[in-house]
């Protein structure tokens, strides 16, 4: 069998199967036939701080190229998700010159290590070791943003500030969820993806490297006025 690469769509199908046989269910995904974005919520969940609940889950972005798979959390009171890159359960899968089938195995054990219980657990303990932890350290991550294109990073920045501005408390986890909640109401899957996966290395005061050229992702402007971006 010639090597090949798994398509966008085999990607998702053999992501969503894992994610139910876990007892989850996918609970968004963008497909364009290059890049693929897909989100998907398990069983687990439990309190990171008093009446405020997180749900673990796993996210997936896929290329060409690379399939990156990681553990991830869902804040039920906001509906904000945070990409934990960090953690020792995310995989990165080589998409290019292989047997389809190698790719698939592979695929489908970084699925079940991000599953596992233990991967909620940890990562839900890392975002309650900041709740009340100081903002300083973090907030020098904040001029990096990924080396996205001028515009949009300066626009991020501006909406990131001003509702960790709004927080009642300025801690670490108040900065993690302004980030998330700029994600959550950002429409470019790319710039998304980015700001979950910051929101994540908020926790453990890392800035993630971008996958992509920052040319790749859409400006500020485009993105907010493009209407053929999904909502």
């Amino acid at each position: 069998m010639p090597n090949q690469a798994l398509s966008t769509a085999e990607i998702q199908a053999i992501f969503a199967e894992e994610i139910s046989d876990a007892g989850g269910f996918n609970s968004e995904t963008f497909d364009d036939g290059v890049r693929l974005f897909s989100r998907a919520i398990l069983p687990w969940i439990d309190d990171v701080r008093p009446k405020d609940q997180m749900k673990g889950g796993v996210a997936i972005r896929a290329t060409e190229c690379e399939i990156c798979i990681h553990p991830y959390l869902f804040r039920t009171v906001c509906r904000n998700g945070a990409i934990m890159a960090h953690a020792i359960e995310t995989r990165r899968v080589e998409n290019t010159d292989i047997l389809s089938e190698t790719a698939t195995f592979a695929l489908r054990e970084a699925v079940r290590g991000c599953c596992v219980e233990d991967a909620f657990t940890g990562a839900l303990q890392d975002v309650r070791s900041i709740v009340q932890s100081e903002v300083d350290q973090a907030l020098t991550l904040m001029p990096l943003l990924f080396r996205l294109p001028s515009a949009a990073g300066s626009e991020m920045i501006r909406q990131i500030l001003f509702r960790f501005m709004e927080e009642p408390e300025q801690s670490r986890f108040s900065l993690m969820n302004a980030i998330t909640s700029v994600a959550r109401d950002t429409r470019d899957p790319e710039l998304r993806w980015r700001l979950e996966e910051l929101g994540g290395g908020i926790v453990v005061a890392r800035t993630p490297t971008p996958a992509l050229d920052p040319a790749d992702t859409l400006s500020a402007l485009e993105w907010e006025d493009s209407s053929s971006l999904p909502v």
